[in-house]
């Protein structure tokens, strides 16, 4: 009998490891295993401990997804994607740097992040002299699977010329990093190299599978939404959240993100606390209780979801969470409404910087693509019908996707994407409770400058 055939996709996610087998015949089998730790070594039995629960028999290619902004340097030191590390470094990049060097070798502005290459790699140089090796996530599962450290030019953005698909010489002599300390570069869908063979958790990963390169966890989820063309909007929810649109050109003014995708330009902005401010939220209620109609007839508070700072558009590492606005008659459920709210407003705050670009669709993933009244939210904010994927796992399925054309199953991501990525259902706005929405946006909008100074004092380091 011959053998099935199947692809997996692998997803690092900055909580847990996520796990997808994609069968020819359609069938999915899938695996998430959090990591209490980050690090290589909780990573790297994360993934094990994920992949002992797939048929390793049947897989025929692997493709790879990780976060970015996590710097590992040695095998052995993590500089996590949501550390304060690079803040100096940034803002002396940008002073010493024009506009147009960044467009010229990393082709798009730098944006304000500090967990971007440049920045981290300035202070890794001054901090760690003797360095021998930096990689990321994704670089190191793919060494520890193949043997060979490789990585993509989307997961090295910032760094790298995505159009050359080069890392920047320039930068790389200005910051004094030697091209040996970081992986070698190649496009996503190409061959890493092949399985060792690897067992654990009584199974065992057989050796000769090949592994293609793969994108950082963002791109990946983009392709797995099959967000492909210009006008493409996309809503990806996770432990921070992205929103944006695809454009014909880059956009050199914005504050947001913007630059090159596979086609076309991104234009994006990014949350920093949508996750742990919906996990917080979850604690007075359950979502599925709580009906938009019924809240509309009340006044629950407002909430600022910048439970560990915020990134688009205030850029503030020192905003926090704020519950603004209970009165007595507060309710669980109010309280649990307005954290939603909240994590709605900042992204539609995103929205309103970006200058409400019109789309026929958002499409959205992850793991808050289930919650009904956040996505009613979103549809009556956005005033665009909010399309929930059928497959919410979306990095993992990128990675699955990345697998299959390295495998030929595909030609290409359009391909793939027309095969693979369907929608499930739509919430389409009704536009009722708009007004009232607005109103409460406005308050949204004006409470964080009124408290900035406050968040700045409360956040400073008291002296030992």
């Amino acid at each position: 009998m011959e053998r099935k055939k199947s692809v997996l996709g692998i997803d690092l996610g900055t909580s847990s490891v996520k796990v997808l087998q994609k069968y020819t015949d359609k069938t999915v089998l899938k695996a998430r295993q959090p990591y209490e730790a980050a690090t290589p070594g909780a990573w790297w039995g994360a993934v094990c401990a994920a992949l002992s629960q797939m048929r390793l028999h049947d897989v025929n290619a692997i493709g790879l997804s990780s976060q970015v902004g996590t710097y590992i340097i040695d095998d052995r030191d993590v500089l996590g994607w949501d550390c304060g590390i690079g803040t100096e470094e940034l803002a002396e990049l940008k002073k010493n740097y024009s506009p147009e060097d960044f467009l010229r070798e990393i082709s798009m502005p730098h944006p304000d992040i500090a967990s971007y290459p440049l920045p981290r790699l300035s202070y890794i140089k001054a901090h760690y002299p003797n360095v021998k090796k930096i990689s990321q996530p994704k670089d190191f599962i793919c060494e520890r699977l193949t043997g060979n450290r490789v990585t993509d030019p989307f997961s090295w953005r910032g760094l790298a010329n995505l159009t050359t698909q080069k890392y920047s010489s320039f930068f790389l002599d200005k910051l004094g990093v030697a091209r040996e300390l970081l992986p070698q570069m190649t496009g996503a869908t190409a061959l890493a190299g092949y399985t060792k063979e690897i067992r654990f958790c009584n199974a065992l990963l057989p050796a000769n599978i090949p592994v293609y390169v793969g994108l950082n966890d963002f791109f990946a989820a983009l392709l797995g939404m099959g967000v492909q063309n210009t006008g493409d909007m996309f809503d990806i929810s996770g432990t921070s959240e992205h929103v944006g649109i695809i454009e014909p050109c880059i956009n050199k003014d914005t504050k947001l993100v913007s630059g090159p995708y596979l086609r076309g330009y991104l234009h994006y902005g990014v949350t920093a606390s949508s996750g742990a401010s919906l996990a917080f939220g979850s604690q007075f209620s359950d979502y599925a209780r709580i009906s938009l109609a019924a809240m509309e007839t009340r006044e629950p508070p407002i909430f600022l979801p910048y439970l560990n700072g915020e990134r688009a558009p205030i850029w503030d590492a020192n905003a926090r969470g704020t519950l603004f606005g209970i009165s007595g008659g507060c309710t669980k459920e109010d309280l649990a409404y307005a954290v939603m709210e909240g994590v709605a407003f900042s992204l539609y705050h995103i929205y309103e910087s970006m200058g409400k670009p019109s789309a026929s669709l958002l499409r959205t993933a992850g793991g808050a693509a289930g919650n009904r009244t956040l996505n009613q939210l979103k549809a009556e904010l956005f005033q665009i019908p909010v399309a929930i994927m059928e497959e919410t796992d979306s990095s993992a399925l990128g990675a699955a996707m990345v697998a299959a054309i390295g495998a030929r199953w595909y030609a290409n991501y359009e391909e793939a994407a027309a095969d693979v990525c369907t929608v499930k259902h739509v919430v389409k706005p009704t536009g009722s409770c708009r007004p009232w929405l607005e109103r409460r946006f406005s308050v949204y909008k004006n409470l964080y400058p009124a408290i900035k100074e406050q968040c700045r004092l409360s956040s400073a380091k008291h002296p030992a």
